[in-house]
């Protein structure tokens, strides 16, 4: 009975090593790199940001707050870890990742394919792109209906570049030149022109704060925000991924954009 149990025990350990031997073997390779051993090890992400563009990023006070502040902090939640902010000057934050200093860059970074060819960019989270805006009630429902329009856009800027080529093919009546999104947007809402190309944000900004216009038509210009992992951090790339996918379903992106976008 003894020899029996004894015999039995040491089948049931050696099942166990093996099992434990067979897990190591398939643990896939982004499950253990550097990332996923220290931020693991300590429950901390640093997360790099430049604290000089609200609303994404801004100091109040002693406090860093925005979007991507937000944001940083749902994704620490998604991965059972707390963000910890490490402010500096925007063109440090790539040496910053390079050397590990800080686990990823969540600061207004515009995706571009040599960034992302260089190291891990996530999927977009926010969409800064050239829109077409215009008042609310109008007749006006896409860039295809602005034959015979007068349409502001900010001198020398993005929207300034897209609408100029309409104009000289009679695409679009005219353009009207100003200093500032903000400044076309005001112009378009006392009536003064017919719609205004401008970025996103400056558009958010008009449409949820003080409302009488509207976005209309897709984005005329892709500018789209990702948050940036060192190439070597694929642990790391995969969970925010996956949280920023949950984030997305749950409304949490849609949130943050109303809390934020639509401050004067």
């Amino acid at each position: 009975m003894g020899e029996r149990l004894l015999n039995r025990t040491h089948l049931v350990l050696a099942l166990l090593v093996l099992l434990q031997l067979i897990g190591a073997w398939l643990i896939p390779p982004w499950m253990d790199d550097e990332s996923r051993r220290r931020i693991e090890a300590t429950g901390v992400i640093r997360v790099g940001l430049d604290p000089a563009y609200p609303p994404f990023e801004m100091e109040d006070g002693e406090r860093i707050v925005g979007y991507d502040v937000d944001l940083a902090q749902a994704l620490a939640q998604e991965l059972g870890v707390r963000a910890e902010f490490v402010p500096m000057g925007y063109d440090s934050l790539y040496d910053a990742l390079t050397s590990g200093q800080i686990d990823l860059i969540l600061s207004s970074y515009p995706y571009s394919p040599e960034l992302c060819r260089r190291e891990r960019c996530t999927r977009p989270y926010f969409q800064a792109g050239q829109v077409l805006v215009v008042r609310s009630g109008s007749e006006i429902d896409g860039p295809q209906a602005l034959q015979g329009r007068t349409v502001g856009v900010e001198m020398g800027g993005a929207g300034d570049a897209i609408v100029q080529p309409g104009e000289r093919g009679g695409r679009i009546g005219r353009r009207v030149p100003f200093f500032s999104p903000q400044e076309a947007l005001d112009a378009l809402s006392m009536g003064e022109v017919d719609a205004v190309v401008v970025d996103r944000i400056s558009a958010l900004a008009f449409v949820l704060g003080r409302g009488g216009l509207e976005i209309r038509g897709p984005v005329l210009q892709d500018e789209s925000f990702v948050a940036v992992v060192d190439r070597r951090s694929v642990w790391l790339h995969h969970r925010l991924q996956q949280a920023l996918r949950h984030l997305a379903r749950k409304g949490v992106l849609g949130e943050l954009e109303a809390r934020w976008c639509g401050r004067p």
